[in-house]
């Protein structure tokens, strides 16, 4: 195959979006000329399956070749792709400075568009908010007046960032949501283009709260991912989606999406690897599994960055004044930079940290400050995170959480309608967002307040929550649910499970039986009351066709021997 024939391959496997295909075809094209285009080709292949660090060097041997040939504009652009990919994915801020440094020096003065592009990097660089805006904007005016689409969709979305974080929110969402329309539709003539926008309607979804939007946005990109893959490619975006399909009950995408994040961060982007790890262990939480995300976080040695997910556990294991100053410490190292967010650089963030965390660090609170008996702080914090939801960008999502809280005030004060009317406006706008385990919470606590007037409306709700929170694996909730349902005697799980399958919670019971635990040691371990420990036990006999513990135990240990 001759080498023009090799270039219009991995071209077109490129344009078909069948990387693995054009890295062969560029690799072959390597093997028989150090073009500059080569490598650029097998640097793009490389970089869209997921092999940051081998694109990042081919990429800057693709900057060698072009200066050694005296092509300065494949040079810049080799320089801003090198800046970009080490500040958004690698986290290395003096390496995307010096980048861009280089790309400036080496732009003629007549090169208006390697100029646009270098400020368009500048102002994703940029501290101060002013200098940013004004880059933005100039890069934005010359991709429209030179006629370079990729820049314009590009400069575009960006502006809408730099316009949310400016106050003005229905301007910069209505720049996102057209440079997102204007990427899907073909507007630009690369795919990283595609990229870039998603990555700033993410980074805007994450700093208003917005799941709807990322989630909506999401579904509108099926196609598009359907022949090139998940355009959240930077870790920065990579992380944020996975948080939204976290928080949205899409358990197993999320533990892939920010699996990979941990994996391309991991040595090379401390804050990102550990806001990564930390999030999975916060789905860990969510689905019950609660020694497995202590071990998470014990592992990765970051106690600030990791103190929310530990108040979390503190919690639920009756601790709650130690939930509360872990939660405490967790939004103090957001207001003075302490955390993980200082060691994100200001590419898209601007070092800001997100809604979505800061909110439910506050919710967490209110309701850490209430188990410890604090109603006038728990107060108090409630007030701020109703302020934060009716401030400028506010979004249901805090609007949610605000209500959430307010309830659990009111409840604790002893008004139980207001308490209800809270509860069911919470479920109504958590259920909106798709956020099924706040909703199958928000429904049970409803269920609570109800039970003393409304004791039949509240069996409804307590066994609707119990459904759809059995449904999503959150083994932990959906225990209280049914030990809820007992105590009325109501009976628990009103569907029984497929006969013969243990659930998650189940086979972790099975495991405890095997080490000889009592059901009192299993309800200490697993943060559960012995009575419901006592109905997991009885569940997983009734299923596996045994008669008591020991022949359990003697089951479980037979499946280790053999596995």
């Amino acid at each position: 195959m001759t080498l023009e024939e090799l270039t219009a391959r991995g071209t077109a496997a490129m344009e078909a979006g069948q990387w693995a295909e054009a890295r062969d075809a560029f690799r072959e094209l390597l093997a028989a000329t150090r073009s500059p285009a080569a490598l650029a080709g097998l640097s793009d292949a490389l970089f869209f399956l997921g092999e940051i660090g081998e694109s990042v060097r081919c990429r800057e041997r693709a900057y060698a070749a072009s200066r050694r040939a005296g092509n300065v504009a494949e040079a810049v652009d080799s320089a801003v792709w090198l800046c970009l990919v080490y500040g958004m994915s690698l986290g290395n801020q003096a390496a995307a400075k010096g980048w861009l440094a280089r790309a400036e020096s080496m732009a003629a003065p007549d090169d208006g568009l390697s100029l646009a592009w270098v400020d368009f990097c500048a102002a994703l660089l940029a501290t101060d908010a002013r200098r940013c805006r004004t880059l933005i904007e100039r890069a934005l005016a010359t991709s429209q007046e030179m006629g370079d689409p990729d820049l314009a969709v590009c400069a575009l979305a960006e502006r809408g960032v730099v316009l949310v974080k400016d106050g003005d929110v229905q301007a910069g969402l209505r720049c996102v949501d057209e440079a997102m329309a204007s990427a899907l539709g073909g507007d630009g003539t690369s795919s990283y283009t595609v990229v870039m926008a998603g990555c700033s309607m993410l980074t805007v979804c994450d700093l208003l709260g917005d799941l709807g939007r990322a989630a909506q946005w999401t579904q509108a990109a099926g196609d598009w991912m359907k022949v090139y893959g998940c355009p959240y490619l930077y870790a920065q975006c990579r992380l944020v989606h996975g948080r939204v399909l976290l928080l949205t009950g899409h358990w197993a995408e999320a533990e892939d999406e920010l699996g990979r994040a941990a994996e391309s961060t991991k040595g090379v982007f401390p804050g990102m690897y550990h806001r990564a790890i930390t999030s999975l262990a916060d789905l860990r939480v969510r689905q019950g599994r609660f020694d497995e995300a202590r071990a998470v976080i014990e592992g990765i040695g970051a106690p600030v960055e990791s103190s929310l997910v530990a108040a979390a556990l503190a919690l639920v294991s009756h601790e709650p004044l130690t939930a509360v100053a872990l939660a405490e410490r967790w939004l103090r190292s957001e207001q003075d930079g302490s955390g993980s967010g200082s060691l994100v650089p200001p590419l898209h963030a601007g070092g800001q940290r997100s809604s979505l965390e800061t909110a439910a660090a506050l919710s967490l609170l209110v309701e850490a400050r209430l188990a410890a008996g604090d109603l006038d702080g728990a107060q108090r914090v409630a007030v701020s995170l109703g302020e934060r939801a009716g401030g400028p960008g506010g979004a249901a999502l805090l609007s949610a959480y605000a209500v959430l809280a307010g309830g659990r005030i009111s409840a604790a004060q002893g008004v139980a309608e207001a308490a209800a009317a809270c509860f069911e406006d919470a479920l109504t706008l958590f259920g909106r967002l798709d956020l099924s385990l706040e909703a199958g919470r928000a429904r049970l606590e409803l269920a609570r307040v109800l039970a003393a007037d409304q004791p039949v409306l509240a069996v409804s709700e307590a066994r609707a929550a119990l459904t759809a929170l059995d449904r999503l694996g959150a083994t932990h909730d959906a225990d209280v649910a049914a030990a809820l349902l007992r105590s009325w005697g109501a009976g628990g799980r009103s569907v029984p499970r497929g006969p013969g399958v243990l659930t998650r919670r189940e086979q972790e019971i099975l495991g405890l039986l095997v080490r000889g635990y009592s059901n009192q040691e299993i309800a200490g371990h697993l943060f559960i009351s012995r009575k419901t420990a006592a109905h997991h036990v009885s569940s997983l006999l009734d299923k596996l066709g045994l008669r008591n513990r020991a022949e359990a135990a003697a089951y479980g240990a037979r499946l280790g021997s053999l596995s």
